[in-house]
């Protein structure tokens, strides 16, 4: 039963569900007790962060300023060439695992547990950083299905680029986040080396834009008094199917491509003023996703979506719904298409290379002017591994173009890490 629990330990996620800041896992630092288990793992981590301009925040980059002087007063411009040097440990993180005897009137379930925090909420000083609640989940696990119950990231779009820790390219190309969630998974073996992927879920809408459109003051105990995804009664739902095969001709590499599907509501609660006639909006998003190893060291990940209404989601340049009074597009949900390709390639043991395209294009009811009307992004990032200590060197060549004439913004982004796993 102990070795059984060890090895369902970890919890499921399909094979391309990957974080490329996720830590390398060679030690047991668990605890046993009978039937139960503890198991401790995260990394110790430094972050240098330079740019040669500026962009919306020198940690979570999410687009540039526009390098024009007639933007500057209207608080989205900077001076061209405006530099920053930036340095913190807020990706440090810390998880436990945990696992039970599995319990007989739940059909021989499997209760397994994750808690994982990291650093990265924002206080008023940059050496006084707090605790932040990554992940808090149960799971009940049986032959081929399973529940989940708690904080964990979204079913949709669930690649990650391996650049841009601090926020995974999210408004830039990639979609997804946390939220509280209820999940059901199902992963049938159909033959050898396959396994078929489908995953639904219902979780909280709003639990990352915390849209509040009508502008209502939160109780003293909640701003989730105020959020518009509450008030329109349902939950974000989202779905997943994939296919995992082995790879045709490396017998031990894996592929795997998915499709999947987001849909959302968002409403005023009932006598507030609706905004150029509108008082309720859809978030919907449609995808793939694709996992292909291309020889033994090479490997290529792409994902591709389109929607609108997606910031929730983390798409559309953090623009869902325009906002902007007197503007023709006023109260109407802003279109929005992106995605990103990344191959990666295994030159040493000890060092991979990973060059990569992004990008995040808002189109259909953007504001006419000010508004971030496409992310661009080119990468070149370098891994290198020594034992448990990791070492990055990644490039950003980021471009930010605005409506109504506005100068793009672009930024050479340049982040150096050092990285301790455990």
């Amino acid at each position: 039963m102990a070795r059984e629990l060890a090895m369902m330990l970890a919890v499921y996620l399909p094979a391309s569900a990957t974080y490329a800041q996720d830590p390398a896992k060679p030690q047991d630092l668990s605890i046993q007790a009978g039937d139960w288990k503890l198991k401790f793992y995260g990394f110790l981590r430094l972050d240098v962060l330079i740019d040669d301009s500026k962009p919306n925040d020198p940690q979570v980059i999410q687009w540039v300023r526009s390098e024009d002087d007639a933007a500057i007063p209207l608080g989205f411009g900077a001076e061209n060439g405006d530099e920053q040097f930036n340095m913190h440990p807020k990706l440090t993180r810390l998880g436990i695992d945990v696992a039970a005897p599995r319990i007989e009137a739940l059909g021989q379930a499997l209760p397994t547990g994750k808690l994982e925090i990291d650093f990265y909420n924002f206080t008023q000083s940059e050496s006084r950083d707090l605790p932040r609640i990554r992940h808090a989940f149960l799971r009940l696990g049986w032959t081929e299905t399973a529940l989940v119950l708690g904080q964990r990231e979204d079913v949709i779009s669930p690649l990650y680029p391996v650049v841009n820790n601090d926020i995974v390219m999210w408004n830039a190309g990639n979609l997804g986040d946390r939220r509280p969630q209820i999940r059901f998974e199902v992963a049938p073996e159909p033959g050898e080396g396959s396994k078929a992927v489908l995953q639904v879920m219902a979780g909280l809408t709003g639990a990352n834009d915390g849209q509040n459109l009508d502008g209502a003051t939160p109780s003293s105990f909640s701003p989730a008094s105020t959020l518009d995804g509450i008030d329109s009664g349902l939950p974000t739902l989202q779905a997943r199917v994939a296919y995992q095969g082995r790879h045709l001709w490396m017998e031990n590499k894996e592929w795997e491509i998915g499709t999947w599907g987001h849909t959302a509501q968002e409403k005023l609660p009932e006598g507030a003023a609706p905004i150029n006639g509108e008082d309720s909006w859809t978030s919907t998003a449609f995808g793939l996703d694709l996992t292909l190893p291309l020889w033994e060291a090479l490997d290529l990940k792409a994902e591709v979506w389109a929607g609108r209404n997606l910031d929730d989601v983390r798409g559309g340049i953090g623009q869902g719904v325009n906002n902007t009074a007197g503007d023709p597009n006023q109260g109407q949900e802003i279109d929005a298409r992106g995605g990103w390709v990344e191959v990666g390639y295994q030159a040493l043991d000890c060092w991979t290379v990973y060059l990569g395209y992004s990008f995040d294009d808002p189109d259909d009811n953007l504001p006419a002017s000010g508004a971030r009307d496409k992310n661009v992004i080119v990468y070149l990032a370098n891994r290198l591994k020594f034992g448990n200590v990791a070492f990055g060197a990644d490039y950003l060549n980021w471009t930010t173009e605005w409506s109504g004439g506005f100068k793009d913004g672009t930024d050479n982004r340049f982040n150096l890490f050092a990285q301790f796993n455990f």
